[in-house]
């Protein structure tokens, strides 16, 4: 409440931080369009990946906890290049056909930052023309993002969110 009372309203959550919830509670009583809402589900569940129906699933369990009828951004969660075009053929169709329903307004995906410090499944993003917003990690250590990834973005018209910024950075150098 106090980041909205002071001009905050961008709030990223996740399915798997658990938060999803307790934001969808906090948020309950602030007009809808005054609230921009990201969030993200990751292509695996229990190690197994999510069919397309599973996926449609799991994205509306994101809008019950949320208690909203859309999502402003909705990304595919630490994808990996290995399960990039599973994700790409099986789950993207998905986030289409939600988008035209009107409960996605933007898509975007996430990389997996940690295992893929040189963003190898962002690589492969900025060869299609899906994605409206990406979330890259990108910090004092680790500015790689700047000649591999961001020139795509820019060239492109790609939103950007960063991530790891400092608590990566500064607790695992």
């Amino acid at each position: 409440h106090e980041a909205l009372a002071l001009g905050i309203n961008f709030i990223d959550t996740a399915e798997g931080y658990g938060t999803e919830r307790i934001v969808g509670e906090a948020l309950r009583s602030y007009p809808r369009e005054q609230v921009f809402i990201s969030t993200k589900v990751h292509v695996e569940k229990d190690g197994v990946p999510s069919s397309p129906q599973e996926y449609r699933e799991r994205f509306h369990g994101c809008l019950e906890r949320l208690q909203t009828d859309s999502i402003d951004i909705f990304h595919i969660h630490g994808l990996s290049a290995e399960h990039y075009p599973f994700a790409v053929s099986e789950l993207l169709p998905v986030l289409h056909e939600l988008r035209d329903e009107g409960k996605i307004r933007f898509i975007g995906v996430t990389e997996a930052f940690a295992p893929d410090p040189t963003h190898e499944m962002l690589k492969l993003a900025a060869k299609d023309d899906f994605w409206d917003v990406i979330m890259v990690g990108f910090n004092i250590l680790n500015q790689s993002a700047r000649e591999s990834v961001l020139p795509w973005t820019r060239r492109e018209n790609v939103g950007v969110l960063g991530m790891f910024a400092v608590r990566r950075a500064l607790s695992h150098p």
